[in-house]
């Protein structure tokens, strides 16, 4: 937290035969970042190793294949877990082997099933089909037709003059049924020869067609009996097939489920050694991971090569290409799990360089802080907690904003408590802090305060950055010491003024002698500092402006970011502008309600009303309130601070292209 997890890069040298169980050791450890060896010095003088690339189609048609026998098991998700070593080269056959023996053990039961399941869903929609028919509807007579043909179907009324006007000009009957949800049910005959024109005449009419098997003969109702018959005897027969299926997934569906984490670990080692080198009998890995696993992936390494493998490990600041700034070093973030979640929502805006501040944990306190203001209510707030809680519980891939979710919405019931709301309702609890529309004034210097509170936490943390990134030189700057120092004495003063309607002159006075000389530094201080970098280093190739230029050019630049700062502040007012928004919008909700109520009395169409406005407010205004605090974010606090730039750390598993767990 506060800063990203601190890396160490590791080169390993492994003889060939201990590849693939090093690699598993590194897919078990999962937190290393692989590095190209052919972005490397080594790859450049050719020491790339080759990936066997029908091995690894082989292990992708295998997985669809232990994929598509887990489907027809319908075998749920389990956490199986490979221990063994597994290799490519030999797992191929024996999975393989396998795979083929278990389908030959299942392959007659379950394809039994499917045509089974096939046959009773054609019957089932045939005999919907049917019972559309009416009862007294003779099918050996229609069948029996030989020079002319005819088709069943509805068509809308207002199809059928159109149809009628389409035949006009050919030998044709149309018999009308009946109808069914404003549809007629037609009865159409034609000749063979002329059937093409009915074909188009029919689309013309929007007629849906209803398919009646050739072979049915008899009267409609012993059609449907014989139907209902069959079916009946398919769904036990169903039935027993599905016990069958039963019986064979628990004898078979934990030992697929192996197969498949085998195949998933075969195609990992195979993809991962795309990222490695290779000289002579010898593979070279190298990648980056969190200093602390190290020693615990050492320890592993050696155990299963018996020690022969070669180790290095350097940090980050030992390594020229870093320290120049050729390389990136990734970037892993280490929040705990509440915070985590919004590592999404930071990754949206960029990722920051190794060295920054890790922005997440100010970025998730801060979102709360103002999605709660603005979205004050205890009634709503449990409404969203609810619905994370049931993202969270229910869609796997969605946790992390179900989580947020949740939190926004423990949130909103905090400030709904301290402005005493419940669903819009302001007379069950007591305001524990303020009624925002009974205090509009105070409500807005609140929002300023907090605005300038984030404006100021950005300030700071551009310091710490500067530091950290060694940008010594922007430190008088506007963004800098110099400009941090002018804000916070400017939000101070104009805070003291907000609450208690004064200043004393000689503040004022200060303010501005203060103001005088640190906007003189900002505005000197970039000049200078070219000045003294062409004496210093005159080989230096520096941007050809003359001073006067560079002067205005300097100018311009302070009294923009100062002005920034400005409209950042005020801009916090939008949090008072959409808190007092949300109430008028349940205000307008009660009016509308109270306005039923004189009409049907007050009952549950008052009530209806009002809960139809409170979910309109959740989906419409938590959607807007969502946004706005982004942009708060983004533009006031981030744009104070954020230099982004960096590299994403990417788990071995991503990296490697390897697939995701069945949901």
């Amino acid at each position: 937290m506060f800063r990203s997890e601190r890396l160490v890069r590791v080169g390993i040298q492994v003889p060939e035969p201990f590849i693939s169980a090093v690699t598993g050791v590194l897919a078990r450890f999962r937190l290393l970042h692989l590095i190209r060896i052919e972005e490397t010095h080594l790859g450049r003088l050719g020491y790339v190793a080759e990936a066997d690339g029908d091995l690894i189609k082989g292990f992708e048609d295998l997985f669809k294949e232990v994929e598509g026998l887990l489907d027809l098991l319908q075998v749920g998700p389990d956490g199986i877990q490979v221990n063994e070593e597994v290799i490519p080269e030999k797992e191929i056959f024996r999975i393989r082997l396998r795979l083929d023996e278990i389908r030959e053990e299942t392959a007659s039961a379950l394809g039994d099933l499917e045509g089974i399941e096939r046959a009773v869903g054609g019957k089932k929609a045939l005999l919907e089909r049917l019972k559309l028919l009416p009862a007294d509807l003779d099918f050996s007579r229609l069948c029996a037709c030989v020079h002319v043909k005819w088709s069943i179907g509805l068509t809308p009324a207002e199809g059928l003059e159109k149809l009628e006007e389409s035949l006009r000009e050919v030998h044709h009957t149309v018999v009308e049924l009946g109808t069914v949800h404003d549809r007629a049910i037609l009865l159409v005959f034609g000749l063979y020869r002329e059937w093409p024109i009915f074909e188009r005449a029919l689309k013309g009419a929007l007629f849906d067609a209803i398919e009646i098997p050739c072979g049915l003969s008899g009267s409609l109702d012993e059609n449907i009996s014989a139907l209902e018959a069959e079916i009946t005897g398919l769904d036990a027969r169903e039935t027993a097939l599905a016990e069958e299926r039963t019986a064979l997934r628990r004898r078979f569906g934990g030992e697929i489920l192996m197969l498949r984490e085998k195949a998933i670990a075969a195609r990992q080692i195979l993809s991962a050694r795309r990222f490695f080198g290779k000289i002579d009998k010898s593979y070279l890995i190298s990648g980056w991971i969190p200093e602390r696993l190290f020693s615990g992936l050492e320890e592993s390494l050696r155990c299963v090569t018996g020690g022969q493998v070669i180790f290095e490990k350097v940090a980050p600041e030992d390594l020229r290409e870093v320290r120049d700034g050729i390389v990136n070093i990734p970037i892993l973030f280490n929040n705990p799990m509440l915070i985590s979640p919004f590592e999404k929502l930071t990754g949206l805006y960029g990722t920051p360089r190794y060295r920054e501040v890790e922005p997440t944990f100010f970025f998730a306190l801060s979102f709360l802080l103002l999605f709660g203001m603005m979205f004050g209510d205890v009634g709503q707030g449990g409404v969203l907690f609810l619905l994370g809680y049931l993202i969270f519980r229910r869609f796997y891939k969605s946790m992390d904003y179900g989580i947020i979710l949740m939190e926004c919405g423990l949130s909103s019931m905090l400030f709904g408590f301290l402005y005493g709301t419940v669903f819009g309702l302001e007379t069950i609890l007591p305001a524990l802090w303020i009624r925002p529309m009974e205090n509009i004034p105070y409500f807005v210097k609140t929002a300023l305060v907090v605005g300038a509170i984030l404006v100021s936490l950005g300030l700071g943390l551009n310091l710490v950055n500067a530091w950290r990134l060694r940008e010594y030189e922007k430190l008088p700057g506007a963004g800098g010491a110099a400009g941090a120092i002018l804000y916070w004495m400017a939000a101070g003063l104009g805070l003291k003024y907000l609450f208690t309607g004064g200043v004393a002159s000689w503040e004022w006075e200060l303010l501005g002698w203060t103001a005088a000389a640190l906007i003189t530094i900002m505005i000197l201080h970039r000049p200078v500092y070219r000045l003294f970098s062409r004496r210093l280093h005159p080989m230096r190739e520096v941007r050809g402006t003359d001073v006067a230029t560079e002067l205005m050019e300097s100018i311009v630049e302070v009294f923009d970011e100062l002005l920034r700062f400005v409209a950042g502040t005020v801009s916090f007012i939008r949090v008072a502008a959409f808190a007092l928004s949300h109430t008028a919008l349940f205000m307008a909700v009660f009016s509308v309600a109270d306005a039923v109520s004189h009409e049907r009395g007050r009952g549950a169409a008052y009530w209806l009303v009002v809960a139809v406005g409170n979910a309109v407010i959740i989906l419409l205004e938590g959607l807007v309130v969502s946004i706005q605090t982004v942009r708060l974010e983004y533009y006031e606090f981030f744009g104070k601070f954020f230099r982004g730039g960096g590299e994403r750390f990417e788990p071995f598993d991503r990296t490697t292209g390897v697939g995701e767990k069945r949901p």
